[in-house]
């Protein structure tokens, strides 16, 4: 088997675990139940609807694109296989497994297998991706990403570290009285990784810095996964009158995800292309030395 095959069927299978995940929880069947609050488990059933309704499809898409050997598959399955790692980690460590009655831990082995998944398809696509010619951003579209994942990096690292300031000062928030393993877990992986991961990138962009064009693909197509499933948790919270619901967060989290959602069609639409990578290649290899050097 390739290296296009065995990516794509591992990006299909990925995309259609989710889908089992998501229609196997709260959303649609309620077979699994999680260990927390009922208001944290609006949360989980916001970002089922994402996984559901983009993740799944566009990691099946991406991996019917990698098949065909389509230039774009890699930077399309990416960031929905970081999302999966993201999402699949805070199911199994977010849970208060000794307070909330459920039956989650049952279905330990599917979500450490879509955990695994997501690791390898992301490892696969981040790989193709540094290792094809990729086309330059153009320098409007790469400011004004830069500029965006600063400004959304700095929002949330300001909003956690504020939620944290209150949890200091002995006035936690409702979401960390009800679930204090799920909040930790969320501000660990946004400040540890997820923040850091952006502001680095948009430095990149900004410095002109080679590797921060794939780097600008997979947290592109990861944030706006991201931001869409904060998004859908945003929602059904203040739909189901969560009393953590925060309409300044709604407010701002949904014009970020339309935003994010077209500088990611407009990064993706510049791989767009017919013609097929090399047999058996990733892509041509790319020389990343300064042009004096070469």
């Amino acid at each position: 088997m390739t290296r296009h095959a065995l990516a794509g069927w591992a990006s299909i299978a990925l995309g259609a675990g989710i889908a089992i995940g998501a229609v196997l929880g709260p959303l649609v069947t309620g077979v699994i139940r999680f260990r927390t609050s009922v208001n944290a488990e609006n949360q989980f059933i916001g970002g089922e609807v994402v996984s559901l309704a983009v993740v799944a499809p566009a990691l099946v898409t991406a991996g019917v694109l990698w098949l065909r050997e389509v230039r774009v598959a890699p930077a399309l399955a990416v960031g929905p296989a970081l999302y999966a790692v993201y999402t699949y980690v805070t199911a199994v460590l977010g849970q208060e497994y000794s307070r909330y009655p459920g039956n989650v831990e049952k279905f330990f082995l599917l979500y450490a297998a879509l955990v695994a998944g997501g690791a390898a398809v992301a490892t696969m696509a981040g790989a193709a991706l540094v290792g094809m010619e990729l086309p330059p951003v153009p320098d409007r579209l790469r400011r004004f990403t830069a500029g965006l994942f600063l400004v959304i990096g700095a929002f949330f690292a300001l909003a956690w570290l504020a939620q944290i300031r209150l949890v200091y000062a002995g006035e936690p928030p409702i979401e960390y009285e009800e679930g204090p393993t799920l909040f930790w877990l969320i501000k660990l992986l946004d400040l540890g990784f997820v923040i850091p991961a952006l502001v680095a990138t948009g430095i990149g962009l900004v410095r002109r810095h080679p590797l921060a064009t794939p780097a600008a693909y997979a947290m592109a197509t990861f944030a706006t996964c991201m931001a869409l499933a904060i998004a859908g948790m945003a929602v059904a919270m203040e739909l189901r009158g969560d009393p953590a619901s925060s309409p300044a967060m709604l407010a701002f989290v949904l014009p970020v995800a339309g935003v994010l959602a077209v500088v990611t069609a407009k990064l993706l639409g510049a791989l767009v292309d017919v013609r097929p990578w090399a047999k058996g290649r990733l892509g041509p290899t790319v020389d990343w030395r300064a042009p004096h050097a070469r």
